[in-house]
């Protein structure tokens, strides 16, 4: 009984962080897309929506000192992707909360290594 009990718990907590590192996944994943149809349309991630952006993933769980955002991240002043190019957008981190033992086990990680969370897509720009 006692063992039972002790592979119970082991399986509910397994489940437990695997949902937290799943649900923020599909969470960035929608992020994600939703910058990726604004870059569209803008020809670029601008400053204003990357601090949006970097906002938006601390508050789903995101430590802000590991968040890292690539592709076309324009500086003031520097000219748009213009039709029919692409855009595209790079968002990296390591969650806060769901980074233990346990959890980067489950994932396939290393045990020494933190969970790392990653997308990437890119869509055709509008700008013209």
């Amino acid at each position: 009984m006692l063992i039972v009990l002790y592979v119970l718990s082991f399986l509910l907590f397994a489940a437990v962080e695997y949902w937290g590192v799943f649900t923020i996944y599909q969470h960035t994943e929608s992020l994600k897309y939703r910058t990726l149809s604004k870059m569209e349309i803008a020809g670029g991630l601008y400053p204003s929506d990357e601090q949006d952006l970097v906002k938006k993933l601390v508050d789903l769980g995101a430590d802000p000192a590991t968040i890292k955002i690539g592709g076309d991240v324009k500086k003031e002043g520097e000219a748009p992707v213009l039709w029919p190019n692409e855009v595209s957008l790079r968002i990296e981190f390591i969650p806060k909360y769901f980074n233990s033992f346990m959890a980067r086990t489950l994932i396939g990680g290393s045990p020494g290594k933190p969970v790392r969370i990653g997308v990437r897509g890119s869509a055709v720009s509008q700008k013209t």
